[in-house]
């Protein structure tokens, strides 16, 4: 399918499955992407308005693919019937999609592969997927917005006290360097050094840090 949104076609790209699942999936554009692109053979699209997914119903019907998408209304996975391989949450904060793993956790439903790509709170979710492995975690920048794109896997290290709050930029790209210098531009044009916060002054320290790492390719 074809995306104008950069990051439905990030996310899309991510998904590789035989049983998937698109949580929260509004309009149903990865759940039926998926299907058309066969990066899943069944897909299960989960969403709490049944008004969204009457609206991935229709798409499904319209790309011919309806035979193999189980609509269903459901809060997170608690209504998903199986354990799926892989799944995606994206759309959501990340405080909400902490919420939704828990549960999942309590019914013995997380999928071995998570694809999330929250659109604010990312720094909690990545302190909470500190028993996850971090497969990829890289900036995707739509509609003038940053959008980071989680991929990650049950059992591993997760991350290091200095990648919580801006990522792993993993695989690299030019959009996270310009989230990061876009970020200090912001912070150098609001704030003297003598007058950050101590919360702020601990961010921008971060930022300059991530500047010097890349200093050679990006001065």
């Amino acid at each position: 399918m074809a995306f104008s949104d950069r990051r439905l076609r990030a996310i899309l790209d991510e998904v590789n499955a035989r049983v998937f699942a698109d949580i929260g999936c509004d309009h149903g554009y990865i759940a039926v992407g998926a299907l058309v692109e066969g990066r899943a053979e069944k897909v299960y699209a989960a969403d709490i308005s049944e008004k969204s997914l009457a609206k991935a119903v229709v798409l499904a019907r319209e790309k011919g693919v309806f035979d193999r998408l189980v609509p269903v209304v459901s809060d997170g996975f608690e209504r998903i019937p199986e354990r799926v391989d892989s799944a995606v949450i994206a759309g959501l904060g990340g405080l909400e999609t902490i919420k939704i793993l828990e549960n999942a956790e309590k019914q013995y439903k997380v999928p071995e592969t998570l694809i999330m790509c929250p659109h604010q709170h990312a720094k909690e979710l990545r302190a909470y997927l500190g028993a996850y492995r971090i497969d990829k975690d890289y900036i995707v920048r739509s509609g003038g917005k940053y959008y980071p794109v989680i991929v990650a896997r049950r059992g591993g290290e997760g991350y290091s006290a200095d990648e919580v709050m801006f990522g792993k930029n993993t695989p690299p790209g030019g959009d996270f360097i310009d989230m990061i210098l876009s970020r200090r531009r912001t912070l150098e044009e609001r704030f003297s050094a003598r007058e950050m916060p101590p919360n702020v002054k601990r961010e921008y320290e971060e930022i300059l840090g991530i500047c010097s790492k890349y200093k050679t390719r990006y001065p």
